[in-house]
């Protein structure tokens, strides 16, 4: 943990103190990190701000401190969303805590021709999983900014796709495609992060499809090819699905 991110529901009325009654936190600040009334920790209040909490007391029913804001920090550009299949639990969990650290802006988990239907009783898929992992990732990241997650059981790759054309939530799109062109060589076409202030970049936005990890069919391929989705490639290998998101965020380090 190299950030402690403070939740709302922690907050002692409407004040800047701060209750933390989970034990994986208390047992990692005092045990870990080693703190004592009156140290400060890196910390973070989700969705608005960087700075630290300093611990006052230490009790039978948790950790009380003060949350000192210091700035907020801005979100990443280009903004990323990612449309990603549904895979193996173990594999959503990876995925959820790779996206909390980078700092994606949302993923949309969809149902394709080659996702096991079983894997839709997991109980990752429940809200309180989901924050669970990508705050975890978050603290890693030093990363505030929560980002959004979709469920979508029951929405085919169409409707997806009027929905975020209608949001109108990208500006440029791609489908992982181990045929296609590497990231790097279509972002020097387009001038994207190349030797430019993060800023310059701040209009536009990715929307990345990714498959199972036994890979979209070609009918899928097909369909997201002719709604101007450009192939993209990651790796030469074969990659595991959570690894192919690694290596897709690490190259969008600009």
């Amino acid at each position: 943990m190299n950030l402690l991110l403070c939740k709302n529901e922690w907050r002692i009325g409407n004040g800047d103190r701060f209750l933390i009654e989970e034990p994986k936190r208390i047992s990692h600040i005092l045990k870990i990190l080693n703190k004592k009334p009156g140290d400060k920790i890196k910390a973070g209040l989700i969705n608005e701000s960087l700075g630290f909490f300093v611990l006052e007391e230490i009790s039978n029913s948790g950790l009380t401190g003060r949350y000192r804001p210091l700035f907020r920090p801005k979100r990443r550009v280009p903004e990323v969303d990612l449309l990603i299949a549904i895979n193996r639990p173990p594999t959503v969990r990876k995925i959820l805590q790779l996206a909390g650290t980078w700092g994606v802006r949302s993923i949309t988990f969809f149902p394709t021709k080659n996702s096991r239907r079983e894997y839709l009783t997991s109980p990752v898929w429940k809200r309180e999983e989901t924050e669970t992992e990508l705050i975890e990732g978050m603290e890693q990241g030093k990363n505030v900014f929560l980002p959004e997650i979709k469920i979508e059981f029951r929405k085919n790759a169409e409707t997806l796709f009027s929905q975020y054309e209608t949001e109108s939530r990208f500006s440029h799109s791609f489908v992982l495609d181990r045929k296609g062109n590497s990231l790097s060589s279509i972002l020097a076409e387009t001038g994207i992060g190349s030797g430019r202030s993060p800023d310059d970049d701040s209009s536009r936005s990715f929307l990345f499809v990714i498959g199972p990890e036994s890979g979209l069919v070609p009918e899928e391929f097909g369909f997201w090819k002719r709604k101007g989705f450009s192939g993209i490639r990651v790796s030469k290998r074969i990659l595991r699905t959570e690894t192919a998101v690694a290596f897709l965020l690490s190259q969008l380090e600009f």
